[in-house]
């Protein structure tokens, strides 16, 4: 486990973003539009990119690209979670492994987003806090964080539980759910990713995570995004 604090992914997609362009449409003023009308999609996904943009990268390139957009959604996570506790959350999972998105992913999917070309992040970790019993106040330190970053939110109430979620403004969300057996829940997704074949990346992703993570931790602690020269493992 290692805690996440590495800098945010936006200057290394900027520059991502940049050769991708010279590569893919040239100089001229028109090359990036004729780039998207080819691939018939200039929707944009949760990093700005468009599909004639992922086009031009490598399988390494994209490999890489959701290793940053993980560790971006780990520490936005640790941050959240450190305004409610800052000590055992319990996992519900692995993180590593990214999901097919289509319209699944929360936000506004892209036009013509599919689970085939687009994928997102996910992680959740929840808390069991002494006396809890999932009153609506016990939104309120969440609330206030949310408010204190200039995130737009919304609160509701879902079945017996109470929740309110926030948009981050960079193609993230966070959750966090009170529920009257005391178990409450964190979670922070992504909104949908462009990728030239989501399943192929998830499995190169899969293939080498070890799949190594605790059952609790305090936050920040995280599982290493796996690397591209990691081997492979068989199945």
């Amino acid at each position: 486990m290692t805690v996440m604090d590495r800098p945010q992914f936006r200057g290394a997609i900027v520059a991502m973003l940049a050769a991708v362009v010279l590569a893919t449409t040239g100089c001229a003023s028109g090359g990036a539009g004729s780039g998207d009308n080819l691939t018939g999609q200039g929707a944009r996904d949760a990093a700005g990119m468009t599909q004639a943009q992922v086009a031009g990268l490598s399988s390494e390139d994209e490999f890489e690209l959701a290793g940053e957009r993980y560790d971006h959604g780990q520490a936005v996570l640790a941050a959240a979670q450190e305004q409610i506790s800052s000590g055992k959350w319990f996992w519900s999972g692995g993180d590593v492994r990214p999901l097919p998105a289509g319209d699944g992913a929360f936000g506004a999917a892209p036009k013509g987003a599919t689970k085939e070309n687009s994928y997102f992040f996910r992680a959740v970790r929840t808390i069991e806090p002494d006396g809890a019993t999932g009153a609506e106040e016990d939104l309120a330190p969440m609330q206030r964080y949310f408010d204190e970053e200039g995130w737009r939110s919304s609160s509701a109430k879902v079945g017996t539980d109470h929740e309110v979620r926030a948009d981050t403004g960079d193609g993230w969300w966070v959750t966090w759910s009170v529920r009257p057996n005391g178990q409450y829940a964190l979670g922070v997704y992504s909104e949908a990713f462009w990728v030239r074949d989501a399943p192929a990346l998830i499995k190169a992703i899969s293939l080498r995570d070890p799949a190594d993570f605790p059952d609790e931790s305090e936050p920040g602690v995280a599982e290493p995004f796996p690397k591209w020269r990691d081997p492979v493992r068989r199945r």
